[in-house]
């Protein structure tokens, strides 16, 4: 399925300043079986996606707050990757997008809710406006 850049705007330029965020280094954990001497390419790394093969979206509620996204936080959308069941997904229906974990059966598709209240949505993928735009790969949260 593929994505329609036309369906996703963001009232801010967010896509330049989310992926010009300079990555300084990593955390290691010190463990006395590992040596301390790091070469400075294992140590600092630039793990940015291009945007080409990305998207940038915000999450709008609290669905999925148990799997650590909360309402507010940007999400990476990388639109090449496989998915797979309980992978957490962006999908579009009809002028909706939605945020939630995605599994596949038979011939439909479930999207759930960390909530156990809200029912899961069941659809049929060839339903008309829907559409798997992606696989969340990254998530930032403003403090």
């Amino acid at each position: 399925m593929k994505h329609d850049p036309k369906i996703i705007t963001s009232s801010k330029s967010l896509d330049k300043e989310f992926y010009n965020i300079p990555l300084f280094g990593e955390v290691k954990i010190e463990d006395k079986n590992i040596p301390r001497n790091y070469d400075i390419g294992e140590i600092v790394t630039n793990s940015r996606n291009s945007a080409s093969q990305s998207l940038n979206v915000r999450a709008a509620d609290d669905a999925l707050s148990r799997s650590g996204i909360f309402s507010g936080d940007f999400l990476t959308v990388h639109l090449n990757r496989p998915l797979k069941n309980n992978d957490i997904a962006v999908v579009q229906l009809g002028h909706k997008i939605y945020i939630r974990k995605i599994f596949f059966e038979k011939k439909r598709v479930r999207l759930e809710t960390d909530s156990d209240t809200p029912s899961p949505l069941i659809i049929d993928p060839a339903t008309p406006g829907f559409q798997i735009l992606g696989k969340v790969i990254t998530v930032i949260r403003e403090l």
